[in-house]
């Protein structure tokens, strides 16, 4: 994909209200996410594929931009995986160990190929000095990601 398809799947999931997993980001315009986009690594991934390891040390924040992808945990057997979510464009992973810095709390498998942007922390720090309403805006929306997935699994939990 090319900068133009990355804004555009980003900006067409952004509108959609109804999806408590998007960044909604809609008001953005493409210089705004150029800004943004320009500190990002492009990471395709392939279907069957681990595209974040439970425990693992990485604090980048990784925008779904193709594919779709499961989150999983592993059971206590070792080898069945408990689906907890699917992930489209649109997206994000990896939000938590974003935020807070501790290693990764679950697994993310590629169900189909597709394609992430990855924002290393160091990179959103540097965003965050010359762009902090973008920055902000950014925030806010992860936030929403966070609560969103919050909810969804409380509710889970008490059926």
């Amino acid at each position: 994909m090319n900068r133009a398809e990355h804004i555009a799947a980003l900006r067409a999931a952004s509108g959609t209200l109804a999806g408590g997993d998007r960044l909604l980001l809609a008001e953005w315009s493409d210089a705004a996410w150029n800004k943004l986009l320009d500190r990002t690594q492009s990471r395709p991934f392939r279907t069957s594929e681990v595209v974040i390891q439970r425990g693992a040390l990485d604090r980048a924040l990784n925008f779904v931009v193709g594919g779709t992808l499961e989150v999983g945990v592993t059971q206590v057997d070792g080898v069945s995986v408990a689906p907890l979510a699917k992930i489209t464009a649109g997206s994000v992973v990896g939000e938590q160990s974003f935020f807070d810095g501790q290693p990764r709390s679950t697994n993310v498998y590629a169900i189909t190929d597709g394609e992430l942007l990855r924002l290393e922390y160091d990179e959103f720090v540097r965003f965050s000095e010359e762009e902090v309403a973008l920055a902000r805006d950014l925030l806010f929306a992860l936030a929403r990601v966070l609560s969103s997935r919050l909810r969804n699994t409380t509710f889970r939990v008490r059926r």
